[in-house]
């Protein structure tokens, strides 16, 4: 009976613990959700519209372009800062698994991100409603954080794959009693390969690889290039000869200035799957509102013929989208069908390798006992 009672007691107490266990994980999440959100606020957007009005003040065409290489620079290092910022709040929420506290902190730090990339962009649009200089950010913001990044990413780790080498090097001498005679110091390919940076990411080596930058300067030039594509429908031009290009740097940094990346199976692309169906939303909604905007230059906001056709047509664009997220699944039929054929030849042949071990082990044991 005791022993009974002692078990009544204890299955409210396990139940407890686990609701508050569950309760308190969604207040940490709802706290750190509300830090980014009011710093973004309260930091971030005084500083990006302090930026978009100076831009607009300048007459000059030459030192707008200064201003916006120097902002883009500047803004960098913020938000690193704010990307470490997040991984040490995300370590603090109770999620459940490694994946769910990535996801937590690919939002946070898009968030910031999104804020740093579009907010001046729209006070142009909204504001000042200037298609030309609208047109103008677009273009210099397009090349200077093309150019920019590719300079960052390539030379960066070069640099400090070279000073690992020549210290290296100069150390061996040191060890060698400085032997003057050799002209070059071997090293072999190991000593290489350890000497070259992680390719890890910029802002959190601890829950993502360098795949987290890859996927967010991806996803903030697919953003640009969609929500202003009524204003500068030239971009995916830009964007296209970028990925060229981007495509053929990555891969000399991987095969010679990074360390050889670990493969990770991943079954989706997570959160960043949300961030470009949000992204496409987006683009849909503010291509509407910037037609409107550049149609009813005078604010009178009367529903004539031509703003009742883009309203007409923001809702038909959005209808169709989420159709299409319906009715296209996720995994076609004959990819599935391949994963479940190799899943059980897989199965098959651990059956047969496992039969065949047992086998083996009975005739020895039957060879030993007639010996």
């Amino acid at each position: 009976m005791k022993k009974q009672g002692a078990d009544k007691t204890d299955k409210p107490r396990g139940k407890e613990a686990f609701q508050r266990e569950e309760w308190l994980g969604h207040f940490m999440r709802f706290r750190n959700d509300a830090m980014i959100i009011l710093s973004i606020i309260c930091l971030q957007l005084p500083f990006e519209l302090a930026f978009a009005h100076v831009y607009e003040v300048l007459r000059s065409d030459i030192s707008k372009f200064c201003l916006t290489a120097v902002y883009l620079f500047t803004i960098q290092y913020f938000n690193k800062i704010g990307g470490k910022i997040s991984v040490k709040l995300v370590k603090y929420e109770n999620n459940k698994n490694i994946e769910r506290r990535a996801d937590s902190w690919v939002y946070k730090v898009f968030g910031l991100y999104f804020m740093q990339s579009y907010i001046g962009i729209f006070y142009h649009a909204l504001l000042h409603r200037n298609i030309m200089t609208l047109r103008q950010v677009l273009i210099q913001r397009l090349i200077i954080s093309e150019v920019l990044e590719n300079m960052l990413e390539n030379s960066l780790p070069y640099l400090k794959y070279s000073f690992k080498k020549y210290r290296a090097v100069g150390n061996k001498r040191k060890r060698e009693n400085g032997r003057p005679s050799e002209k070059t110091q071997y090293m072999s390919r190991v000593e290489k390969e350890y000497l070259k940076p992680d390719y890890s990411a910029s802002i959190g080596e601890e829950l993502e690889d360098g795949l987290f930058d890859d996927f967010l300067e991806l996803a903030l030039q697919f953003g640009m290039i969609m929500m202003f594509a009524c204003v500068f429908p030239l971009g995916f031009a830009f964007a296209t000869l970028n990925n060229i290009t981007e495509i053929r740097t990555d891969a000399l940094k991987l095969l010679a200035m990074l360390r050889r990346p670990i493969p990770r199976p991943d079954a989706t692309i997570g959160a960043w799957l949300n961030i470009f169906q949000f992204l496409i939303v987006m683009s849909i909604c503010t291509n509407c509102i910037l037609l409107v905007c550049l149609y009813d230059r005078d604010g009178q906001w009367k529903i004539s013929p031509g703003l009742a056709a883009i309203l007409i047509m923001e809702h038909v664009l959005l209808l169709i989208k989420f159709v299409f997220s319906r009715i296209v699944p996720e995994e076609p039929a004959w990819i599935r069908a391949n994963r479940m054929k190799n899943a059980t030849h897989v199965h098959d042949m651990c059956s047969r390798q496992l039969l065949r071990s047992i086998s083996g082990e009975k005739i020895n044991a039957e060879l030993k006992k007639d010996e």
